[in-house]
């Protein structure tokens, strides 16, 4: 009960918009039936009347440490509907990516069974094990794709250990600029909902800072939040200057347009689109290269290891020892000749 599933945490930010209070929204989804009943009765049990969304969903369970952070930056109960829409966003973007990876592993995992299965093949000719061989290797390949497909989705879930692994690719070459695209690809989802034509609140500079204390652009975001404060003054990038430096220039562009004809918020929305679209594909492909990578190595051991060990009756190649199995197929062919 205490894991939401997008769809109905997508209804009761729609019931929010709407101008419900949480108790009347989680009324409305209970009357769905099915999963929806007992999980608003699982969360309205922990929900009291004169509390914020974001403090009312806490108890619950439903969201994470991240995610009540969003809904906390911003105590109006008008903007609350929108806040939720951008967690399930989140969800679903995360959701999509895993299963984009897991995808395009198939065909490397594939490969890679049929190389261990074929590689303990000569065994049946030389006499030796075959059934071991191919489980052990087996067992490798299923254990690798484990690690990767259960291993990776829990560390990225848990809060410290999230923080640490984006930390770690931020200051890693080569990975950093996957770390940054994420990173612009969270702030624009956080800053959205704090738009008010071409200028963004100050709620949204810290909604957007607690999602991101991993980046640099965290800092950034708090030099904007204090200059928001400030009396305004025209500014290309609406206030958010400060970020300019580890934006990037697509990113820039759509701010600096979206601030001048004040549709800023449809602007950072297909500057996201468009960064969740590139980072996914390259993601996925760095993935598939990984795994082929590891196939072909795997392939050339077996291949080293098949020459270095020759073939029964067949000669091997010079400076290359011969296998035991092969020495005594030999001498009892020779033991047979005429």
């Amino acid at each position: 009960m205490t894991t939401a599933n997008a769809a109905l945490l997508d209804a009761l930010a729609d019931c929010l918009e709407s101008g419900e209070s949480l108790v009347g929204a989680l009324e409305k989804v209970a009357t769905v039936g099915g999963a929806a009943g007992p999980w608003a009765q699982w969360v309205r049990r922990h929900v009291q009347a004169d509390l914020p969304v974001a403090a009312g969903l806490r108890a619950s369970g439903v969201l994470d440490e991240s995610e009540l952070e969003l809904l906390a930056a911003d105590g109006a109960s008008d903007t609350a509907g929108a806040l939720l829409h951008a967690v399930v966003l989140r969800r679903r973007r995360r959701s999509a990516r895993r299963r984009a990876i897991l995808w395009g592993l198939v065909g490397p995992v594939g490969i890679g069974a049929l190389t261990v299965v074929l590689d303990p093949l000569p065994n049946l000719v030389s006499g030796g094990a075959y059934l071991w061989p191919a489980c052990r290797g087996l067992l490798i390949v299923t254990v690798m794709t484990l690690a990767v497909v259960a291993g990776i989705p829990a560390i990225f879930g848990h809060p410290r250990l999230r923080l640490r692994a984006l930390r770690l690719c931020m200051a890693m070459p080569g990975i950093r600029w996957f770390a940054e695209q994420h990173a612009e690809e969270e702030l624009t989802a956080a800053l959205t909902p704090f738009i008010d034509g071409g200028e963004v609140r100050g709620a949204g500079l810290a909604a957007a800072a607690s999602l991101l204390p991993w980046s640099p652009l965290c800092d950034d975001l708090r030099a904007a939040g204090c200059a928001a404060q400030r009396p305004p003054a025209p500014a290309a990038m609406g206030g958010l200057e400060p970020l300019a430096r580890h934006l990037s220039v697509g990113t820039k562009l759509a701010i600096v347009g979206g601030v001048a004809s004040r549709r800023l918020a449809e602007r950072l929305v297909q500057r996201r689109e468009a960064v969740t679209a590139s980072l996914t594909v390259r993601v996925r492909l760095v993935a598939r290269i990984g795994a082929y990578a590891l196939v072909v190595f795997f392939s050339i051991t077996s291949v080293a290891n098949m020459v270095s060990h020759g073939l029964p009756a067949m000669p091997t190649i010079p400076g290359v020892t011969e296998s035991a199995e092969q020495k005594q197929l030999d001498e009892l062919l020779k033991q047979l000749e005429p």
